[in-house]
């Protein structure tokens, strides 16, 4: 493995499985295992180095299993500033506060992976060209429903000229559509994402 700075040599992808397999369910990492290796497809096609967007997949759910009161927890220890909608709905940390987690007990430091690891559940304003694939390798990971994997692949265009902004589009619009229908507290992040990508579209045209 070369020399990342911000990685220490001991994280190499094994050992990112080894830190996450013992925190989640089996049906969790496998999961997990098929976001990791969907990055480092999205991000071999897309010019985005294929280790860190696995690394990156590996790492992202290592604390989507922790429970809603121990998240709040996690974060204050760690002294992340929270949205009240964070505070209400828990869950959308996971990635934040892995993110954190990753940086005390594994000594990762480098900025890209540790944002890519805390914007894969909200996306952000703006985002790496490694976020965007981690976020993407999440939304398409194979037990997705078809429904929801398919827009977001043709407009991600694998095969032919990749396209990153226009399926964050497609994967944005269609989670908000999902929120809305189950009528879901919405994260004005996600709004704001979403919006953010819209504009590059629409600037595009």
């Amino acid at each position: 493995m070369p020399k990342y700075e911000g990685i220490p040599e001991t994280l190499t992808l094994k050992a990112a499985r080894q830190f996450v397999e013992p925190r989640v369910s089996e049906k969790r990492f496998a999961h997990i295992e098929g976001v990791a290796k969907f990055a480092k497809k999205i991000a071999e096609a897309s010019g985005v180095d294929p280790f860190l967007a696995e690394l990156s997949g590996w790492l992202h759910d290592a604390c989507k299993q922790v429970k809603d009161k121990e998240l709040i927890s996690m974060a204050d220890q760690f002294g992340m500033q929270l949205h009240p909608v964070d505070r209400q709905q828990a869950r959308l940390i996971h990635g934040p506060v892995a993110a954190y987690l990753c940086r005390e007990e594994l000594g990762l430091t480098n900025q890209d992976v540790l944002d890519a690891i805390a914007e894969h559940t909200l996306g952000n304003v703006p985002m790496s060209e490694l976020s965007k694939v981690t976020f993407l390798a999440d939304c398409l990971e194979e037990s997705r429903p078809d429904s929801y994997r398919q827009p977001v692949l043709d407009a991600l265009d694998l095969g032919g000229s990749v396209n990153l902004n226009k399926a964050m589009l497609v994967a944005l619009d269609l989670g908000l559509q999902m929120l809305i229908a189950d009528k879901n507290v919405i994260h004005p992040r996600t709004v704001e994402c979403r919006n953010y990508f819209l504009n590059l579209a629409r600037s595009k045209n």
